[in-house]
């Protein structure tokens, strides 16, 4: 049950990427502080998967991506995500991994809060992604959850006495 909330959160992450990616390329202007953002998103997500996959990065956390480039990143980061977390069961959430992070700390955490933070962590910098394309002048993106559900024609909004 775990691992089926955790991939849906990974759809879900996939599907505000994308959106945030789509706004910021047809926004007609730059901005800067957005793609950033994005970009971050991507990192992070690469690193993460690194440490479960335990191999070398090939994106540092706050990589410097051209629009092109964030878009190139994203289409690979989904598939290895995708196949990872198709992989993933109940099983492995409690296995620890041990790595070494950005500051040079090392820690070991388990796989189940490594996949938690990896999908929250995203929803911070959407935020601020939305806030610098308004601030642009550019219609911020609905990301939430629920319109991502909503979208799918999910019946989201049940009676509490069904």
């Amino acid at each position: 049950m775990l691992t089926e909330h955790l991939r849906t959160l990974r759809n879900h992450g996939e599907w505000a990427d994308l959106r945030l990616l789509t706004a910021l390329r047809d926004g007609r202007r730059q901005v800067p502080v957005a793609l950033r953002e994005l970009s971050h998103i991507r990192g992070a997500q690469e690193t993460w998967l690194s440490r479960l996959e335990r191999r070398a990065a090939t994106l540092p956390v706050w990589p410097d991506l051209s629009i092109v480039e964030l878009e190139q990143a994203s289409a690979s980061i989904d598939v290895a995500l995708a196949s990872y977390f198709a992989a993933v069961d109940s099983s492995s959430m409690s296995t620890l991994v041990t790595y070494t992070n950005s500051a040079g700390n090392d820690f070991a955490t388990s796989v189940g809060d490594i996949l938690l933070q990896m999908l929250t962590h995203g929803q911070y910098h959407r935020g601020k992604a939305n806030v610098a394309l308004s601030a642009a002048g550019i219609q911020p993106v609905g990301v939430d959850y629920i319109v991502w559900q909503r979208e799918r024609g999910k019946n989201v909004a049940r009676s509490l006495l069904d």
